[in-house]
This record gives C-alpha cells, structure tokens and sequence, in this order.
C-alpha cells in the first residue's frame, strides 16, 4: 500500500509515462517488426542458409562495434551537451567526425578478416563476406546516427529509419518472394538487409541541418583523430561486452558447429532481445539525463526517473518472460518447425535477460557517468572467464551450453555492476530503489 500511495499521483512517473510513451511504442513496433523481418528471411531460406545469415548477422554486430572505437554513448554525451548550449557548430562537427570514424574503423576491421578467410578460418565465400562487410558498415553507421541524434532529436527522428523503416522494407520484400514461392541465398539474403539500411541512415542524415552544416577536411580528420583517442575507453566498454556477449555466440556455433545448428540458436536469441526491449525504451529517456547530471554535478532528477522507469521496465520484462517460457517452442516453430529445439536455450537466454532489467542501466549509467574505466576493468575480467567456457561449453553443450554462458555472464555482471553504480555514481537504478527510503 505504501509503495502505491507513493506512485498515485506521482509527477514523476507520469513524466516518465509520457517521455518514454513514443520510444515504447518505436521498440516495441521494432522488436515486432524484428521478429517478423527474421521470421520472413526464414521463410524465404533454407535452414542452412537462415544459419549463414545468423552467423553473418552476428559477424558484422560484431565488426561494428569494433568499428566504433568508442563514438556511440561519446557521441550521446557529447551531442546532448553541446545542444545544452545551445553550439550548432560543435554539434555538427561531432555528428561528422563521428560519422567518419565509425565508417572507416569498420571497413578496417572487415579487412583484417581477409587473411583469415584466404587461410579457410571463415568459411564464406566472396558473395557472402562482400555483403557481410557491407552490412557491418551499415550497422555501424546506423548505430551511431541513432545514438547521436538520441543526444538533442526526438525519439521519433533518431529511432524510426532504423528501428521501423528499415525493418519493415525487409519484410514487404520477403514477404513478396514468400507469395511468389521464391527464395533467397544467403548471399542476397545479407546484401538485402545491408543496402537499405544504408541508404535509409544515409537520408536521415542529410535531412539534419547541422549535418549538412560544411565543416573543412583538415578540422574534420583533426576532430576524428581526437575523438578516437578520447573514445578509446568507451570502445573497450562496448566492444568487451558485445564480444563476452550473446552476439558472439552464434559466431562461436558457426565455427565449431553446423550452420543447421546457428539457426535455431540466432532464433532463440532474436525472440530473447524482445526482453530488452523496455530497458532500452527507457534509455531513450534517461540516457541524457545521465549525461546532463554527469555534467552538472546533480544526478537528482536521473535518480527519481530511474526510480519508476525499473518498475514500469520490470513488470513488462516479467510478462514477456513468461510468454517465452510457456509459448517459446511455438514462437520458435512459427519461424520454422526446425527451430522448435531451441526452446530450452531460449528460456535460459530470457532468464539471463530479466535478472540484468531488475538491476537497471548499469552499464550505460557508468558510461555516461565518466566511469568509463571502472566499467572497463569489471568488464574484462567477467567476459574473460565467459570466453573461456564458452567455447568447451559450445563444444560438449551445443547451443544450450552456449545460451547458459550469455546468460550467465548478462546476469553476474549486471548485479556487480549495480554495486558499483550505487558506490561510485551514488544512485540506484534497480528495483529495489522502490523501496528505499528517499523513494
């Protein structure tokens, strides 16, 4: 009764319903729209090539975060403050230079693979991994677009091309094929999902007038150049916990295992991200408050926000927890009855889920907070010991070993984080701030 009385009515949690109205309804249109993109791609493939796209899906996440060097919560920081004060110019030579670094710091890593395919350790043929690179630079690009404009735009403008738009241009597409019995291979399969996404963050760029705000070449690659040093600890950040997480997992079953086993497991881990899906609706919300309090010295209001966006975050995770644990082998059949085997490591993938959302934002708040290399510290030594079993557990376990690893390390790091969160930044992000005194 006592935590109602302090809801009714309360201002804050009724900002926090209006705020965070649009980006629930964009990521939850998102995770829909996702499902159903990589549903269609299964109708439209065959198993072994829904497990090439997997594997290339999860190859080029990964290529793009190593890409970023750090730009993405820098980019957030950086814009949500330069548009505090009101400094178009700043604000556009930091949409640019970070554009530039994520571009090229992607194509560099896509290269570095290509001594590993000559010597046959990826098993991709030129169409596949042409497409694959492609991909990843598209990521990458949308990726930090989302997470720059996140910084002073609306959620509409910053999330839609990406989450919506682009989505739903797969699926019309599929779905086109499906009427016509026609089916895809797994090299147009990605060159689908990579070409438009590109020219769609390619239009929402050129539509923002600090973008297209001219900025000289040498102060560009100057302001690139500063930005990956200073952005170095970010990127460790990021890159640790996209490597140490479920990401990395279908990479790992695509080398040590069948592209018919990559398939289920990529399903499984597709309906999983449906968990995060409040989480990072919320985000879009606090995320600059975060950054705004870092800067100011006041992490008050971010507090208070944090306070009631966990429960809100909480109980909608619980809900589609409990529809996976029931209804996952349905959901998993619905892509192709093949998949239904996946059902086990979906429930371990979904518990691993719902553990970190009870904690909050952990990362991103230390991030945003300026405790980027505690972050990172933490973050190496809990991934290193995850990639250590991962790969014996992928090897005797298949895919569910591999679901028990990511799940596992989600969880463990996410509850040592809030630790650390309530140590260092002084606020609680997990649902327990419910109940505390100051609530």
């Amino acid at each position: 009764m006592k935590l109602l009385h302090r809801l009714k009515g309360n201002k804050t949690l009724l900002r926090l319903l209006g705020g965070g109205a649009v980006a629930v309804l964009i990521k939850g249109s998102a995770a829909a729209a996702s499902l159903a993109m990589f549903t269609a791609l299964a109708w439209v493939t065959d198993t072994e090539s829904f497990g090439v796209i997997g594997f290339c899906f999860s190859l080029a996440t990964l290529l793009a975060v190593a890409g970023s060097l750090g730009q993405r919560m820098m980019s957030l920081k950086d814009a949500a403050i330069a548009h505090e004060n009101a400094d178009g110019r700043t604000l556009a030579l930091i949409g640019k230079s970070s554009l530039l670094v994520v571009v090229l710091g992607t194509l560099a890593c896509a290269l570095l693979l290509v001594p590993a395919r000559a010597f046959g350790l990826l098993q991709l043929n030129t169409q596949v991994f042409a497409a694959m690179a492609v991909l990843a630079v598209a990521l990458a690009f949308a990726e930090n677009a989302v997470h720059f404009f996140r910084g002073y735009r609306t959620i509409a403008f910053s999330l839609l091309p990406r989450d919506i738009f682009w989505r739903l241009a797969i699926l019309a597409v599929c779905l086109g094929l499906w009427a016509f019995s026609l089916s895809l291979s797994a090299a147009a399969a990605v060159w689908l999902l990579g070409l438009p996404l590109f020219a769609l963050i390619l239009l929402q760029a050129g539509s923002d007038p600090h973008l297209r705000r001219p900025i000289a070449l040498r102060e560009l690659f100057a302001a690139a150049a500063a930005r990956v040093r200073t952005g170095l600890p970010l990127w460790g950040t990021s890159l640790i916990q996209t490597v140490g997480g479920p990401v990395l997992a279908p990479v790992i079953l695509g080398v040590v295992l069948s592209p018919d086993e990559v398939g289920p497991f990529f399903a499984a881990f597709r309906i999983a991200l449906v968990l995060d899906l409040f989480t990072l609706a919320s985000a879009m919300v606090v995320a600059p408050l975060v950054a705004r309090g870092h800067a100011n010295g006041n992490f008050a209001e971010t507090q208070a926000m944090l306070r009631y966006s966990v429960l809100l975050v909480s109980m909608a995770t619980l809900v589609s927890f409990l529809i996976i644990v029931f209804y996952g082998d349905w959901l998993l059949a619905l892509m192709n009855p093949d998949f239904a085997t996946a059902a086990p490591a979906l429930t371990v993938l979904g518990a691993g889920f719902l553990i970190s959302v009870c904690c909050g934002p952990v990362p991103n708040i230390l991030e945003l907070a300026g405790q980027e290399k505690i972050l990172l510290r933490r973050l190496v030594w809990f991934n290193c010991i995850c990639l250590a079993a991962l790969v014996p557990a992928t090897e005797h376990f298949g895919m569910t070993g591999a679901a028990v690893c990511t799940a596992g390390l989600r969880a463990v790091t996410h509850i040592t984080l809030l630790f650390t969160v309530k140590k260092r930044v002084g606020i609680d992000p997990s649902i327990f701030s419910l109940w505390s005194k100051a609530a």
